[in-house]
């Protein structure tokens, strides 16, 4: 095998019949690759539509993890794969005809321990006009890097999401898999530990898959929701702790300035900047703008909150 594609799912058999079609069919040339569908205890037909397109197409694979989380259903297939690249992609999202092709030709590059692509929306209606890409977030798109593909130690800030992401299995041998401790941002997480280790990702325009916006995402309560859960989780990690303002992964005390209750000065700060923001935009009628500051203030109070009632407890070791 040349690549593993690896699908988390859970109660998806309508979309992950879509999807299947859609691997089965990718134009790869003499590329070898196999399919491995994980069932993460789904209650729906989801077994039903995998076993039917394996008995059509011996490529594809089920296997059924039953611990709950994305992070064990992709664990488990990380352990059941036999290539040297292993490509995830979720199963609300659909690669286009040349995406295991595309992913295959990235890694021709020896200095690339690991990639993102592209991940385009296919909306459910016209999205709001305070959806700008300020708000990509909570939606999971992906597209463009900015002036650098680069993500590594020194390109920090930007995260190589799981739901269109491979990576060598040399990687997974060495560092562990996703860990279930993160039911949210495991992707973050495991790319930390990649930088930490000195590996090298990229992000690259041409892998390209779309996802299928759920219309409750276009909601503002979605939303803060997003930012607020986020912003627990990325205080469970030290995210903000650790990136510099200039995107630098730095575990260092250097940046963070003197801390207050365990939260790094800047960070409230930062709230203050944000909060400003809100209330000026608020009064000026700019209502669309001071929704961004919200989110960001939710993300911040969340993130600050969950540090102050951890401040005592000592740091607990990632699990994978």
């Amino acid at each position: 095998m040349d690549v593993s594609v690896i699908v988390p799912t859970f109660n998806r058999a309508a979309r992950l019949a879509a999807l299947l079609e859609d691997l089965c069919a990718q134009q790869v040339g003499d590329l070898e690759y196999e399919i491995l569908i994980v069932d993460n205890g789904s209650t729906d037909a989801t077994a039903v539509t995998v076993r039917e397109q394996a008995a059509r197409d011996p490529r594809v694979r089920y296997l059924l993890e039953r611990r709950p989380g994305a992070s064990c259903a992709r664990n488990a297939g990380i352990a059941a794969a036999t290539a040297p690249i292993l490509a995830f992609i979720d199963d609300d999202v659909r690669p286009r005809a040349d995406w295991v092709a595309s992913v295959h030709r990235a890694f021709a590059d020896p200095d690339v321990d690991c990639l993102g692509g592209r991940i385009e929306p296919r909306w459910p209606a016209q999205p709001p006009p305070w959806l700008t890409n300020e708000h990509w977030g909570p939606l999971a798109l992906q597209m463009g890097r900015g002036s650098s593909s680069r993500i590594d130690r020194d390109h920090a800030a930007a995260c190589l999401v799981a739901a269109n992401f491979a990576c060598r299995a040399s990687v997974f041998r060495e560092l562990g898999g996703f860990s279930p401790d993160f039911r949210r941002d495991e992707d973050r997480e495991f790319n930390l530990r990649l930088w930490r280790a000195g590996k090298r990702g990229k992000y690259v325009d041409s892998v390209v898959t779309y996802t299928e916006v759920q219309p409750e995402r276009l909601e503002k309560t979605y939303h803060r929701a997003w930012h607020h859960v986020t912003g627990r989780s990325h205080a469970r990690m030290g995210y903000r702790d650790s990136i510099t303002p200039d995107g630098v992964l730095d575990d260092s005390m250097a940046f963070r300035g003197r801390q207050v209750w365990g939260v790094p000065g800047f960070l409230y700060r930062e709230a203050l900047v944000h909060l400003a923001g809100y209330v000026r935009k608020l009064c000026s009628g700019q209502f669309e703008q001071a929704f961004f500051e919200e989110c960001r203030l939710r993300y911040l109070s969340s993130y600050i909150a969950e540090r102050w009632r951890h401040r005592q407890a000592p740091p607990r070791p990632v699990q994978v």
